[in-house]
């Protein structure tokens, strides 16, 4: 079956960022299927690896963009992505957001090609940026409620990275079938380090007797990673033996180095910058508690967060400065604390949690791993995954008669 895989974002191993789509691309042509990916990146690249050829497009994105600069990239990538996709011959086309945009080389290189359309939804556009105040235009959300609506109805099916993502889509188009295969964890990748905790401590300077909290990912707006570093601050304050890291960059990426120098704190021990994939399935491990945070916002709660995957991965429990799903399903399993939106108010829960052992980090570790192992190895959504593909070439809806009075 050929596959053509539609992803703005899309990362190799060896780079910084999102995984998802590249563990999903080089096990569909493990599975046998012929895949080919459309991407964007700095610069146009077209390579092939374990299988997958991959056609990088000349379409730069970082996430310190200013809003516009964001809706030039992706409307740039829209633009060369249909033309691209609609000549490769396809059995299935499958596309991913964010952003929304990436729907519609999609749905064109599916109406071209008379191949099935699959689209997986990552964010809910335009809700998501609305609720942020990110997109107010009233025109600009009208289009793209529009383009929203357009991709459901266009979908043999939806795959969606969470239940509250899912009924966002339902909401819309409620006809559309939908699947929720959630972001995985990489249980396999992490073990080597799981096993050399110690020597990797050593190597990084990470004292025994320091609890060490860990956060990689990205520095942009709604993540709140000044939160964490005030954390890190009020820690240091009280004299505490903790040492908090976050590496990567972003729209807050100053901002959080004038928190750190307020506080006393090395900007560059708390913030030593972005790290390949590589680098955290090697250094997670070694630490003793992930961080998730988020901007106080519901509509981020329903987000599938790649980083706490990555912990499950890695057995090491979350805390949270967030409410939501995530929060819910690790709480319930044991592996995992959500803290107060108050820096200072966490770091008293955090340390009195740990003394009074309603966070015991060695417990939290067994559970981490074992709910990732049970529900969210990569191997077992790669299956479901899979099968959502497969049954939409196997499977085409019948072509699409809604006239425009439907659409409203």
């Amino acid at each position: 079956m050929r596959i053509v895989y539609i992803h703005q974002h899309f990362n190799f191993p060896w780079e910084p960022g999102w995984q998802r789509p590249w563990q999903f691309a080089r096990r569909l042509a493990r599975a046998g299927h012929e895949v080919t990916v459309i991407c964007g990146g700095r610069e146009a690249a077209r390579r092939r690896l374990d299988g997958v050829e991959v056609r990088r497009l000349a379409v730069p994105y970082e996430n310190a963009m200013a809003f516009g600069q964001r809706v030039r990239s992706f409307i740039s990538f829209m633009t060369r992505a249909s033309w691209f996709a609609s000549k490769v011959k396809a059995d299935v086309v499958f596309a991913s957001s964010t952003p929304l945009t990436t729907a519609v080389p999609g749905m064109i290189a599916s109406t071209i090609r008379r191949a099935p359309f699959v689209f997986e939804v990552r964010d809910l556009w335009p809700e998501a940026p609305v609720a942020l105040g990110f997109l107010k235009n009233r025109g600009a959300i009208w289009a793209a409620e529009k383009l929203e609506k357009a991709a459901y109805r266009s979908a043999d099916h939806v795959i969606a990275l969470s239940p509250g993502m899912e009924a966002g889509v339902k909401r819309v188009w409620p006809k559309v079938g939908t699947t929720v295969v959630p972001n995985a964890s990489d249980v396999e990748n992490f073990a080597p380090s799981r096993h050399s905790r110690s020597e990797v401590r050593a190597e990084l300077g990470w004292a025994d007797d320091e609890t060490v909290l860990f956060y990689a990912g990205s520095f942009g707006v709604t993540y709140d990673v000044p939160w964490l570093i005030q954390l890190a601050g009020e820690l240091h304050q009280r004299g505490e033996k903790f040492r908090v890291v976050a590496y990567g960059e972003g729209a807050d990426t100053e901002k959080c180095r004038r928190v750190a120098s307020g506080f006393g704190l090395s900007p560059l021990q708390v913030l030593p910058g972005k790290i390949p994939r590589t680098e955290i399935e090697r250094m997670l491990p070694a630490a003793d508690i992930a961080v998730s945070t988020l901007v106080d916002n519901p509509s981020l709660e329903i987000n599938s967060l790649n980083k706490v995957f990555d912990a499950l991965a890695a057995a090491r429990p979350v805390v949270f400065n967030h409410a939501g799903w995530l929060p819910e399903v690790l709480a319930a399993n044991n592996a995992g604390w959500q803290l107060s939106r108050n820096p200072a108010t966490a770091a008293d829960q955090l340390l009195e949690g740990m003394r009074s052992g309603l966070i015991d980090v060695s417990s939290g570790s067994q559970a981490a791993l074992a709910l990732a192992q049970r529900e969210f190895d990569r191997d077992l959504l790669f299956d479901k995954f899979l099968s959502v593909v497969e049954n939409a070439a196997r499977h085409p809806r019948t072509p699409n008669t809604t006239t425009p009075s439907q659409v409203g």
